[in-house]
């Protein structure tokens, strides 16, 4: 797992849920697969340190991917259009 996002969920996840935050994203996969790093990066930063919405993400990422990207990096605009604002392709810092 990347140092990253052990890092992220030091920084946002109860000590008591960090090993099960660790061993939802190691299990976590997407309709093509194992989920990669982007991917789990995205399923992190949408549950915003919930270990129920981390869960509820992973779910999300067996059925299609796209939506956990859309929750993660996208945000809505002024006149309510998706954009995007991060970019978890790279590290989070």
């Amino acid at each position: 797992m990347p140092a990253d996002l052990l890092r992220q969920i030091e920084r946002n996840f109860a000590k008591a849920d960090r090993a099960a935050a660790v061993t939802l994203l190691l299990c976590a996969r997407s309709h093509e697969g194992v989920a990669g790093p982007r991917l789990q990066r995205c399923a992190l930063v949408a549950s915003n340190g919930s270990l129920e919405r981390l869960m509820h993400y992973v779910r999300m990422l067996e059925v299609d991917y796209r939506d956990v990207i859309v929750a993660a990096e996208y945000d809505a605009g002024n006149n309510g259009e998706l954009v995007q604002v991060r970019d978890l392709t790279k590290p989070i810092d």
